[in-house]
């Protein structure tokens, strides 16, 4: 990326709405996505990836300034940008002398990421309506990762809507229905299987699926949705944990819709169905899983 700067400045100004506009309406009724890159190979030179140091375009996305947003990203400007950004995590590195120093890693990112995480939707939309490749991973994860993470469910729908692929893997081995762990991330949990998410996928590393997630963080709405559709109750991750003994390691209590808590002693597992129809009879008898 040595070289590529972000061709912005704040001497441009935005170029007039062309007549005849996609909207976002038509995204949507007939399944339009926004144009995705095959490995590093783009349609155009507008969609390739560069690489943007402007401060001016990175405060206007951090921030959510539409009008700025907007300014910047015009119909012909380009929209794939990989920006570099501080990290979450802090890591020992040598600097002269030998000295080391604790400092946050550095995160590749893009527009989309940016908006999706910090759930600027309309600036989330202007972006995609401009073209942006909708499953662009230059740091390893999608922008639907970072929107799920952070649950912010009004822009997994949009993103979803552009064709945001629901089973995309992180470069840690991550589908976004793992990063669903917190109790306001159940509508983004729904969408993603409404959309084709694998309720018994797994991570590549811990072999955990969302059922494991859940019960371990104790989201019991979670744990109902992902029963309802099929999650594997006997499914183990890779120190050999089911579900249930994730969430009594981490001392949650059994969820109140079972006739039992399966975390009291001498209680080892949850209830065997034999098939789909006796997870649903069971299921049955507590009438607001809506059965």
């Amino acid at each position: 990326m040595t070289g590529y700067h972000c061709p912005f400045s704040s001497a441009l100004q935005p170029d007039e709405e062309l007549v005849g506009r996609r909207t976002h309406t038509r995204h949507m009724d007939q399944g339009l996505a926004a144009p995705t890159p095959r490995g590093w190979g783009f349609r155009s030179s507008r969609m390739e990836p560069i690489e943007c140091r402007d401060a001016l375009v990175q405060n206007a996305l951090f921030t959510g300034d539409l009008e700025a947003v907007r300014k910047h990203f015009t119909e012909r400007a380009a929209v794939n940008l990989i920006i570099e950004s501080k990290g979450d995590e802090l890591r020992w590195t040598s600097r002269k002398l030998g000295l080391w120093s604790l400092t946050y890693e550095q995160e590749l990112t893009t527009p989309l990421h940016i908006t999706a995480g910090r759930g600027y939707l309309d600036c989330l939309r202007h972006l995609l309506l401009r073209g942006a490749a909708v499953d662009f991973a230059p740091g390893g994860k999608t922008a639907l990762h970072e929107a799920c993470a952070a649950a912010r469910t009004d822009c997994v729908r949009l993103l979803l809507s552009f064709g945001a692929d629901p089973k995309a893997g992180s470069e840690a081995g991550y589908q976004p229905l793992h990063l669903c762990k917190s109790p306001a991330s159940i509508q983004c949990a729904q969408l993603l299987l409404q959309y084709g998410a694998s309720v018994n996928s797994q991570t590549e590393e811990e072999e955990e699926t969302a059922l494991h997630v859940a019960a371990r963080y104790g989201l019991e709405e979670h744990v109902r949705l992902y029963l309802c559709h099929g999650a594997g109750l006997e499914a183990k991750n890779e120190e050999g944990q089911t579900p249930l003994n994730a969430a009594c390691t981490q001392g949650q209590p059994g969820p109140d819709w079972l006739p039992f808590n399966p975390c009291s002693p001498g209680v080892g597992q949850l209830p065997h169905y034999r098939s789909p129809d006796s997870r649903h009879q069971h299921l049955g008898s507590f009438p607001w899983l809506g059965f």
